[in-house]
Parts: C-alpha cells; structure tokens; sequence
C-alpha cells in the first residue's frame, strides 16, 4: 500500500471513528441523592390568581409546571403593601398544589438593626432571640412553612431590603437561637454559594445539629459539588437563580444550570421569580414563558422523592443529561446544544424498561409530546431535535418492587447509597431498622416524611420493621 493511501485510508477511519455516537448509560442501582423539588420565588409578587398557581404548581396538563417548592418572602413588618398576608396567600395555594413551602428574609425589622433600617446594616447580637421569635411569628401566622431560612444573601451589600451578617454571627445564630424558630432552618443561603459562610456551621456539631438545609444561590459562580454538607447529611438547595431573555438560548443554558446542580448533588432548584416580568416562568394569563417551559422539563416528571442515579453526564459532544428513579417510572433529561439533529443511544442496566414518552422544548415547542418510541432489550435510540431540551418519562416492567401503590407499603431503592423511601407514610405508627445481631439501628415514629435517611448506616443486610394498621411487615435491603 502507497504512503498516500494509507494516510486517505487512517483519516478516513479517524473520522468514523470520531463521529461514532456513544451510547448513555443509566445504572438504576447506583442511586445519588434524593431530590425534594424544583420551584419559584412569590417575594414581591402580591397575591398570585388561582390561574397563575395552576399554571405555576398544577401539573394536570402540560401548560402546568408542576412546582413542588414555593419560597416566599418574610417582611420585616406585617403591614407593607406585599406583607404577609399576600405570601400567606401564595403558600395556600402552592401548599394546595402539592408544593412545600420555604420562607425567607431580606432584612429583620428594623427596630432589631444597628441601623434601624431594611436596607443594610446587621443584626444587633442583643436582637438575636427577638429575631427568631419574629421568624417563629412568621411560621405561626402562615402555618404551613416547611423550611425557614435565616437570611437571604448575607455576604453581599445592596442598596435594597437586605441586611449583612458575618460567618461568626450566622455561626452564633445556627448555635443559639436557631431551635427556638420550630421550623427545620436553612443557611446561609449564601450569593455564589459561599462556603466560607457554610463550612464553619457544618464543622461546628452544637450549630449543624440545629439545622436541616444548606441554601445558596449561583449567582457569580457555577454549580458545584460540596462534600463537606453532604458528609453531614445535610440537605443542598439551590434557591435563587436568573437570567434574561426568554429566547432557546436562555432556556439551554437554564437547563445545563439545572443539570449541573442536580450532578453536583443537590436535592432542589428554585428560580427567582414566578411571574414578575424580566425572569419570570409565566405570564399573568397562565401561560408559559419558554424559561417555564425549560423549567417544566424537570419539575412535571422529576417528582419529590425521586432519585437521581447513575448516568453519563456528556455521552456526546453538545450532548448533556441527568436520569432519576422514581416509584413507578424513570425520567432522563437530556440537552442538545448542537444546531443539528443529534442521534442519542440509551441503554439502561439493572432496569427492565418497556417504553418512553417523549417531551420536547426547543424554539418551537413548549413542553410537546412527541409521542411514545418502544425499547428493546432495555435500550432505545431517538433523534434529539436541535437545540432542545428532551424529556423522556421510561416506563418499566411491573414487578413487586417496582409497581407501588399507595395501598402497599414498599422501601426503594434496593440496594440503597444514603437515603431509602417509603411507597407511603399513610397509617404508619413505627419504623425499626435492624441490623443482623437484631439490634434497632433507626427508630422512627409516626413517620412524617417518605424519605429515610440512612446515609450513617455502614454497608451491609438490614431488616425495615413496618408497623401499620395493627400489623408489621418486614422488608430486607441492602445498604451499600
């Protein structure tokens, strides 16, 4: 063979060697965090109309996001013109909805200032008790609050409703007054995620007892990963992000944000308005924005308590996606940033899949049903359109572990990484987890909440005792 025919013959097979599409993998068994919902912000919003929450936390047709999360606004006084009153109203609706509810300050009334005033100055270390029992007062008057945070965006001065805190007094706060709000409280939700404000809490074992969620917002940085709250088993939400415009372009890099905060093991994204115009996901007539729409890629199918689990995150180039598990079905979210159709694989192991129903947005489409494509051998293959976001809601096999029903009770996944989850919570008086010496590892009465966290667990057999209903089930699983 000739020089020149072997240098045409090697290009040649460079070139079909790099343009051969790999294929996504999705491992059902290697599960990650569990996810408490995507959401949008109300603060300054007035009250919502009974059509703007449908669109914004209804989820019966795809003109409806589907937000599980709503976070509201606390005033510093419940007199001004978007008080509590208005947030108390957003919170029934979205709570009606199916959504929880997370509360938030931009100052503490101004009486409990150095300056005695909303925009800047701080906390005066004498008004510490007096600023949880007003944040206690809060929680009380709207009665459904979730989750409380401290203080919104402490590490940055604005000329707006805002107040300034150090590491050393969010620190002191989490230490000393923190238990005495009554609600699971939420720090620092820092601008750019700070750690410096977040690690000296986390270290402290007095002050990252007394609280339950790590909040931030991206604003500056990127989302990341953050071992250090994760090894105190504390939940991460991202609760404040925006950007401009509403064209494909703002909803790609919207749904890569999300993307990379759900593999930076994050359990919750919120946007930062719901329809205040500028960065709004609807309109005042309930229709959607195309950010809304991007945002409904997620929030309609990845539902609370949902897991994300292990998968590709850039199978191909332009090409990005994230893949979770649920009770009855999996979701993959993909994202093609190309300008051109891309051809996508994706095979899936220790799941036996039967279908998937397409969802797609792009510059053209909001949310569409592109219809259903059957899988074979666990695996299918689908044409992503250019620029889009896809969503693909997997059907599985029926099986006992897999086809829940609210009637039954059932532990998934199994095996399990950190956290278990309950089919139900309905008439359940105990839960026991037992080791193999019979010994009662986690007690847990009257479960309130699905999700069992069994992260401090070391790997190994373990026994669920289910008390329900005047009897006991006993269910085997694996922590690995």
């Amino acid at each position: 063979m000739s020089k020149k025919l072997f240098l045409i013959v090697f290009i040649s097979l460079t070139c079909f060697y790099s343009k051969a599409q790999v294929a996504a993998t999705i491992d059902v068994a290697q599960v990650k965090q569990v996810i408490d919902g995507f959401g949008a912000s109300t603060a300054w919003h007035t009250a919502i109309t009974d059509v703007e929450a449908d669109a914004g936390f209804g989820n019966a047709t795809n003109s409806q996001l589907g937000l599980s999360i709503i976070r509201v606004r606390i005033s510093p006084t419940s007199t001004d013109w978007s008080g509590w009153g208005d947030e108390k109203k957003n919170a029934v609706k979205a709570k009606a909805r199916g959504a929880k509810v997370l509360a938030t300050p931009w100052s503490p009334p101004p009486a409990l200032k150095d300056n005695n005033n909303i925009i800047k100055g701080s906390l005066k270390p004498e008004s510490y008790a007096a600023y949880a029992a007003h944040l206690k007062s809060f929680c009380t008057y709207l009665g459904n609050v979730d989750v409380i945070s401290i203080q919104n965006e402490p590490n940055i001065t604005v000329d707006y409703e805002s107040c300034i805190w150090t590491p050393a007094q969010i620190l002191e706060f989490c230490k000393t007054n923190a238990p005495s709000i009554g609600t699971p409280v939420m720090a620092p939700e820092a601008y750019n995620f700070a750690n410096t404000f977040a690690d000296p809490i986390l270290n402290d074992p007095i002050a990252s007892a007394n609280i339950e969620y790590i909040g931030g917002h991206i604003y500056g940085t990127s989302a990341r990963s953050y071992p250090l709250a994760n090894s105190k088993n504390k939940k991460l939400w991202m609760t404040e992000y925006y950007i401009g415009g509403d064209s494909i372009g703002t909803g790609l890099i919207m749904a890569k944000d999300i993307l990379d905060c759900m593999n930076g093991n994050m359990n919750a994204y919120i946007w930062w308005y719901l329809r205040v115009p500028g960065c709004n996901l609807i309109n005042t007539d309930g229709s959607l924005q195309l950010k809304g729409a991007t945002m409904g890629q997620f929030s309609k199918f990845i539902r609370p308590g949902y897991f994300r689990v292990q998968s590709n995150y850039q199978p191909n180039a332009g090409i990005i996606m994230q893949a979770f598990k649920g009770p009855e079905q999996d979701v993959i979210v993909v994202i093609n940033k190309n300008t051109t159709v891309k051809s996508q694989t994706f095979n899936f192991s220790n799941e036996n899949i039967v279908n998937a129903t397409k969802y797609v947005t792009s510059a053209t489409k909001k949310i569409s049903n592109d219809g259903v494509i059957t899988c074979t051998n666990n695996s299918f293959t689908d044409n992503l359109d250019a620029k889009s976001i896809t969503t693909y809601v997997v059907k599985r096999v029926p099986s006992a572990v897999n086809n829940l029903k609210n009637t039954e009770i059932s532990l998934f996944p199994n095996p399990a990484n950190n956290f278990l989850q309950l089919s139900t919570i309905d008439n359940i008086n105990s839960l026991y987890i037992v080791n193999s010496l019979g010994q009662k590892i986690i007690n847990i009465k009257n479960p309130q909440d699905r999700t069992i966290n069994i992260s401090n667990l070391a790997s190994g057999t373990y026994i669920a005792l289910i008390n329900y209903n005047g009897a006991e089930k006993r269910i085997k699983f694996m922590k690995q």
